[in-house]
């Protein structure tokens, strides 16, 4: 067809008007998670009153500051149709104010959604149309064209074509392909229904967790209960975990970092978790003996927290910390 980019497509394919009122009152959040949440428009497209949204998309695509077509879109959309135009994201000039809004209305259309800037916001929020827009702006628009009504466009970073399903609420908009409208409105009608189960759960304190700690075992999570709010200094020296009463009983150990709550350890012998070792420091770290608790374990590396500090190993330890973050800072 001649002369692309100035043309009018005057018949496009409605839905049933049964199947698109089926997503009334559907979350979009819960029809985008049954669309591998890969339908949605991009965050910019903000509605601008909490009417909810549906019907059939009947397209514009407008150059940027220009709503020629979106006048003439207004005296051809049909009862219901929601107009969608693609303005290129620019927010240099409204392409919509209040009359055109109030002309919609009267006409019965569905609502609009704006890849691009509006005016008069105050007025549009009570007009009891929803609104969705890439942003507000005073200046006017151009009245020049070109553009073309009823043609693929893209809204909000996707592809809408004429007759596609567009629902939004306060969440934002999501498009869906008539063809699969069937199949996913049983979907999303399933994950409403399980959504309420989960929050009659979450009020009797019976949500089942068990499967945040699975994902992250399985992704190698390491757990360290080290209270972090103490300045640990890095070292590398040898350590002694004494296996009874007497010195001469013990398993040679590497201490990689010190603090006052605790000693990170690299030992080739495993080291119970939760189990309390004697540890006996050399010089360079007090020339002290303390008790640690294994709190956890990676490798051969075993983070440990000190037990029951008495006040002068805690002054020898905070001695000991300021020169070690001297030597390595």
């Amino acid at each position: 067809m001649s002369n692309v980019g100035l043309r009018i497509f005057m018949q496009i394919n409605r839905p049933p008007q049964a199947l698109i009122d089926g997503f009334a009152g559907i979350p979009v959040a819960n029809i985008a998670d049954n669309m591998n949440r890969m339908s949605c428009m991009d965050a910019k497209i903000r509605p601008i009153n909490d009417v909810p949204l549906l019907g059939p998309a009947f397209t514009v695509r407008s150059r940027p500051g220009d709503n020629l077509m979106l006048h003439r879109a207004l005296d051809l959309a049909q009862p219901g149709d929601i107009v969608v135009v693609d303005a290129q994201g620019d927010l240099t000039n409204s392409i919509m104010g209040e009359l055109m809004a109030l002309w919609g209305k009267k006409r019965e259309i569905g609502g609009f959604i704006i890849d691009g800037a509006i005016r008069d916001i105050g007025a549009l929020k009570k007009l009891g149309i929803p609104i969705y827009a890439a942003g507000v702006t005073p200046a006017g628009p151009y009245k020049d064209g070109p553009g073309e009504i009823n043609v693929p466009v893209a809204c909000g970073g996707v592809v809408v074509h004429p007759g596609d399903i567009l629902v939004g609420d306060e969440d934002g908009i999501v498009v869906i392909n008539p063809r699969d409208a069937e199949n996913l409105l049983e979907k999303a009608k399933a994950k409403s229904r399980a959504e309420l189960k989960t929050i009659e759960n979450i009020a009797n304190l019976a949500w089942d967790r068990t499967w945040v700690e699975q994902a992250l075992e399985e992704r190698g999570v390491v757990v360290v209960k080290e209270n972090r709010d103490f300045p640990r200094a890095d070292v590398d020296v040898p350590v002694k975990i004494l296996l009874g009463e007497e010195d001469e009983h013990y398993i040679d150990a590497i201490a990689m970092n010190i603090s006052l709550e605790g000693i990170l350890l690299q030992a080739k012998q495993y080291l119970e978790p939760n189990s309390l070792i004697r540890l006996l420091l050399p010089q360079e770290l007090g020339c002290i003996h303390i008790t640690a608790r294994v709190i956890w374990q990676q490798g051969n590396n075993f983070g440990c927290n000190f037990v029951e500090i008495p006040e002068d190993v805690r002054a020898i330890l905070n001695c000991v910390l300021y020169y070690q973050l001297r030597l390595n800072p």
